[in-house]
């Protein structure tokens, strides 16, 4: 296993024949996309990558990219940690169709005669992992904290009123009153 230095290049077919495996981090700034959605591009992303062959002689590459990522929380308007996992399970393919005949548990790496860049490869599955609103937990935000002031009794109590102010009035009433009107 190679600690640290993650190559910025590399060839699918020649580290899954070897068996490589890469652990290390890289800097949160190279992921420039990914960099124009956070509010800072302070930080790292770890990344484990296990690169073999399939039994059917498939390259296939596992692993995981983190990073801690610092996104608007959209309930109070202030900066929030937000962790961010995505695992990957890529199969080697040369063609769309291929691609389209992978079994569902794998995506497609798309593999030609150029070597495969690692960080636009990490920067894609980051972006898709990302979360659709980002919010700080619900202790954890002052937004959150500040409209909270009922008590879980209060709440309980309120829940049950509402529920039996439900169950008591039938919209359909009115209706029911209407007919009654016209047959008299």
């Amino acid at each position: 296993m190679i600690i640290g230095q993650l190559p910025k290049v590399f060839d699918p077919r020649k580290l899954a024949r070897q068996g490589k495996q890469f652990e290390g981090s890289l800097a949160l700034e190279q992921f420039g996309q990914l960099v124009d959605s956070l509010a800072d591009d302070k930080g790292e992303v770890k990344v484990s990558l296990h690169f073999y062959m399939s039994e059917d002689h498939r390259v296939i590459l596992e692993g995981s990219v983190s990073a801690t990522l610092k996104m608007i929380c959209q309930r109070c308007l202030d900066v929030a940690g937000i962790p961010v996992t995505a695992d990957l399970r890529l199969m080697g393919v040369l063609t769309d169709e291929q691609a389209r005949a992978l079994p569902e548990d794998f995506d497609p790496l798309m593999m030609g005669e150029e070597p495969v860049e690692l960080v636009p490869l990490l920067e894609e599955e980051l972006l898709l992992a990302l979360p659709i609103v980002a919010y700080h937990p619900p202790e954890d935000c002052p937004a959150q904290r500040s409209f909270t002031t009922e008590s879980e009794e209060e709440a309980q109590a309120f829940a049950e009123q509402v529920e039996e102010e439900r169950k008591g009035s039938n919209p359909f009433s009115v209706l029911a009153e209407l007919k009654t009107d016209t047959t008299n």
